[in-house]
């Protein structure tokens, strides 16, 4: 038989699911919040970010971000959609590169 042809029921595992598994809906909370517990050295810049922009464009274009990653002079910005992060890119980045002293930013869109 040749190595590359896979037989359907052949190298599989079984799957094995929990008795009280169950799907849970979890409510989308604003960055802030969710950073402050999960990265808190990000909250310094996201401070700096929203003296820069104002408590009403921070609400509009940051605290809708799904995730930031930060890496020395390189930031990630996971955004929730195409206009989103073209938003982001249009009138935010010179105010994040400031607000992080990063370099690189890379602003995607999660799917």
């Amino acid at each position: 038989m040749r190595d590359d042809l896979v037989v359907p029921g052949e190298h599989e595992e079984d799957f094995v699911l929990a008795r009280d598994a169950k799907v849970v809906t979890v409510p989308f909370s604003p960055l802030e919040l969710r950073m402050s517990k999960e990265k808190p050295y990000l909250m310094e810049g996201l401070a700096k970010l929203k003296e820069k922009l104002g408590q009403d464009d921070f609400k509009r274009l940051i605290s809708k971000v799904h995730n930031i990653n930060l890496s020395g002079d390189r930031i990630l910005i996971v955004a929730e959609s195409e206009l989103h992060r073209t938003n982001i890119e249009r009138e935010c980045l010179q105010h994040i590169a400031e607000a992080f002293n990063v370099k690189f930013i890379r602003v995607v869109v999660e799917g």
